[in-house]
């Protein structure tokens, strides 16, 4: 998967530095996590012999099944609250996202070595596991195409690409309801209820494209990339209640955003406008379905910062408190950028 997010400002890595821990967390709603971790987390420091991961398949909250052309899939076996925890899980597998070489050729020989000595130092439970997923390269199925297929670069500092065997089964919607975030600390990707789910839904992630693109570029991307042809409920609308307009407005706006440069010393016409174009595209985005969580967290950011650039702290307060909400919805409450962002909080005084 590409980073879907990054259109957004955001990585689906957690930010910040990851001191697990660092916040008090009585929230009911964080599930426990898997009896793996921490041999998960030692997993890579050891000669020991490999762990078995096998997809999660005794949790109360959710279940594989068949969900037809799609393959397999997820699904809430009980409802789950915007910013409920789903699952975390342990990467079955680990490749550097880039390889020294001096040309694309050998680069793309090495990643299939690397692949394929990562695969066959895996416990055969987790080798079983690993080549009944799907790929979108063509022919004979292979390791480096199952690999290619399901695994996602981890973000933040991180070099490599994981592949987590049950994040793997959730498939895609171009408005997702649940949301996947590496967390460097846990060596574990966490996945997120973005919205409100009932049971019966299918659990939907997003695999891309990385900018904000009508149906027609959507489709071609996914397309092109994981050989399918998108009919989520966002492509079956299209442009009958105007998506696609929203979705390139949508995209505008944050090109314009992302090209300011030094908020804190822009005059206080060009910082009331840009704070203008944050506010439409924060709507524009509820409009669209894709409002809140981890889309909206890198607007709200500006907005804060155009807030203090425009010496209004009561606002800018307000709006790093909605940032700190859409953190937590999607990196979980006690992630150290909330932690970061609540300390923030405290030292910002309001007359």
């Amino acid at each position: 998967m590409s980073d879907p997010f990054a259109c957004f400002g955001y990585s689906s890595s957690s930010s910040g530095s990851e001191a697990e821990g660092g916040c008090s967390d009585d929230d009911t709603r964080l599930r426990r996590a898997s009896d793996l971790t921490e041999a998960c987390r030692l997993k890579d420091k050891s000669n020991a012999d490999p762990v078995a991961l096998t997809p999660i398949n005794n949790d109360a909250s959710f279940e594989m099944f068949d969900a037809g052309p799609s393959g397999m899939g997820l699904r809430a076996t009980a409802p789950y609250k915007r910013g409920d925890e789903v699952l975390r899980e342990c990467a079955a597998m680990r490749v550097p996202n880039k390889q020294a070489a001096t040309s694309r050729e050998e680069a793309e020989r090495k990643h299939l070595a690397c692949v394929a000595r990562m695969f066959d130092r895996m416990h055969p439970s987790t080798q079983s596991s690993f080549m009944e997923l799907s790929s979108c390269q063509g022919g004979v199925k292979t390791k480096v195409g199952v690999y290619d297929t399901n695994s996602y670069q981890l973000g933040g500092d991180e070099s490599h690409g994981g592949l987590f065997l049950t994040l793997a089964r959730i498939n895609h919607s171009c408005r997702p309801n649940v949301v996947h975030c590496w967390r460097p600390g846990l060596q574990q990707t966490l996945v997120f209820a973005l919205r409100d789910i009932e049971i019966g839904e299918e659990l939907f992630t997003i695999y891309g494209p990385s900018e904000c693109m009508d149906t027609k570029g959507r489709r071609e991307y996914l397309h092109d990339r994981f050989a399918f042809n998108c009919t989520c409920e966002m492509c079956t609308e299209g442009n009958n209640n105007g998506g696609d307009e929203r979705m390139l407005e949508i995209q505008s706006i944050q090109n314009e955003i992302s090209s300011l440069v030094s908020i804190a010393n822009m005059s206080t016409t060009k910082a009331a406008a840009a704070l203008s174009s944050v506010k439409r595209c924060l709507d524009l985005m509820d409009e669209q379905g894709i409002g809140g969580g981890a889309f909206s967290k890198s607007l709200l950011h500006s907005a804060y910062e155009l807030c203090l650039a425009l010496d209004n702290n009561h606002a800018a307060r307000e709006y790093l408190s909605k940032e700190l909400a859409a953190v937590r919805d999607s990196e979980g409450i006690e992630c150290p950028k909330a932690c970061a962002i609540e300390r923030v909080l405290d030292s910002i005084t309001v007359a």
